[in-house]
């Protein structure tokens, strides 16, 4: 058995020969060509807006938050307390921490989309839920519910537009999903200008955040799942296809360039991991905590991991010190 693998991995590897005689000629071509599209398809123009959506979501659900407690007076059965409005606050920042690791193992297992269309059910609820409750209690419970689907969709979204965009225009779509985060936050403070002296209008500001979840969902249900998941599902014949879209101009050429990559990757992944978590007795026990295990040993002992998270780290805390 482990000589068929090691056959099968020298397969994946063994490309056909370019006129250069070697791998790192064709791929040099292909991605020199790939960089002189002019822009992206509307095929992944209208994929990474339907995406960014969860940008919105997560700025209209962490902004209306401000509009939304100075106009509960005492609808909650009291007038909030300090405690109350911290708690109320605090719990979505709480679960959206909470819920990233989990939806990063959730997105290999079930797949990228499949977790974002999941965070779209969790935004309808959390929505719906705020806007008719009558406590505090129910009032926490609903801005937990947005925290699980915001820490879920912000991770996932991200990797989701990057791992179906082509490399020339990745940086620049993930960028834009970016910016609807922004986007969102504007539009929670001008309908929580709109709705502030209404009788109730509290409950219309939360509950529209709904909107954009029932949009997404409706959206993403005739989106594609991304290439390198489908490969590594063994769904390749269904990862061609989502390719040829992707790269419309010239789908044959870059359909099967793409998906030697993918598989090229995959196997160095593989061999990565088997250096860096040498399998032990006993520890299938558990998969999934042992996959847990291995990705946190990856993130924090391979060098390339380690300087990112490190940057990413750095990023965050310089934003929030900064007092910006």
């Amino acid at each position: 058995m482990a000589s068929d693998d090691s056959t099968a991995e020298a397969s994946l590897m063994r490309e056909p020969e370019s006129p250069s005689g070697s791998f790192k000629g064709l791929s040099g071509s292909f991605l020199s060509e790939e960089t002189q599209s002019a822009s992206p398809s509307t095929f992944i123009w209208a994929l990474s807006f339907a995406a960014g959506i969860s940008g919105i979501l997560f700025g209209y659900d962490t902004g209306v938050i401000s509009s939304t407690l100075v106009s509960i007076g005492t609808d909650l059965s009291h007038p909030l307390s300090t405690l109350d409005k911290s708690l109320i606050t605090s719990s979505t920042s709480l679960f959206a921490l909470i819920a990233s690791p989990s939806a990063a193992l959730l997105a290999d297992r079930l797949g990228r989309k499949q977790v974002v269309l999941v965070a779209d059910i969790l935004f309808i609820v959390g929505a719906l839920w705020q806007a008719f409750t009558k406590s505090v209690i129910g009032m926490i419970c609903g801005r937990s519910i947005i925290g699980l689907a915001v820490g879920g969709a912000s991770l996932v979204v991200p990797l989701y537009i990057s791992e179906l965009s082509p490399s020339a225009f990745r940086g620049r779509l993930v960028t834009v999903s970016i910016l609807f985060i922004t986007g969102g936050q504007v539009i929670a403070y001008v309908l929580g200008y709109v709705l502030a002296q209404r009788v109730h209008g509290w409950r219309w500001m939360v509950g529209l955040g709904a909107v954009p979840a029932v949009v997404q969902f409706v959206l993403l249900l005739k989106l594609p799942e991304t290439p390198r998941w489908l490969v590594k599902a063994g769904k390749e014949d269904v990862a061609r296809v989502v390719l040829k879209k992707v790269y419309a101009s010239e789908a044959n050429t870059a359909a099967e360039q793409v998906l030697k990559e993918i598989r090229r990757e995959m196997i160095e992944e593989k061999a990565t991991s088997k250096l860096v978590n040498p399998a032990t007795p006993g520890h299938d026990s558990w998969p999934s905590l042992t996959q847990f295990q291995n990705r946190m040993t990856e993130l924090f002992f391979v060098g390339g991991n380690r300087r990112a998270l490190t940057i990413a780290c750095m990023l965050q805390a310089l934003q929030q010190l900064c007092g910006f």
